[in-house]
């Protein structure tokens, strides 16, 4: 027998749609190229800045204030471009798999069933009954 902590509820219902979910899932794998190259790019630009400050520091004769300024712009190049190799690592593996004949397939299918989800939630949300026989006995309408 399972206990209460492990057993999973069937009729409570959810907060949140699993065609909602998988939508998101879908939108991920599908921009994740996109957004992979865009941060790429921005990592790109703050390597090609963080060499220039530290040519700038090298080369030019600087006073201690102009090399505390150069340090502080130093490190927010370098914050900026952690953010944007992070975004990359996180996001190299999905962009790696779409790129794949299986990975565009996957997409697809997860797509498909994002379809197949809505139409029956649809259908669950906008379900009414139609009597077959006419009246019920009991029913308001009875009363004349």
């Amino acid at each position: 027998m399972q206990s209460a902590e492990t057993e999973v509820e069937t009729t409570e219902k959810h907060e949140e749609k699993a065609s909602e979910i998988l939508a998101r899932a879908a939108k991920l794998l599908n921009d994740a190229p996109k957004v992979y190259d865009a941060n790429f790019e921005l990592m790109k630009e703050q390597d090609a800045l963080q060499q220039d400050l530290l040519h700038k520091l090298e080369i030019e004769n600087l006073t201690r204030d102009e090399r505390a300024k150069l340090a502080a712009e130093l490190r927010d190049c370098r914050r900026l471009r952690r953010k944007h190799k992070d975004v990359v690592e996180e996001l190299e593996p999905i962009a790696g798999y779409y790129g794949t004949a299986a990975g565009m397939q996957a997409v697809k299918q997860l797509s498909r069933f994002v379809g197949e989800l809505r139409k029956v939630e649809n259908y669950h949300q906008n379900r009414h009954y139609v009597p077959r026989f006419g009246r019920v006995k009991g029913d308001d309408q009875d009363a004349e």
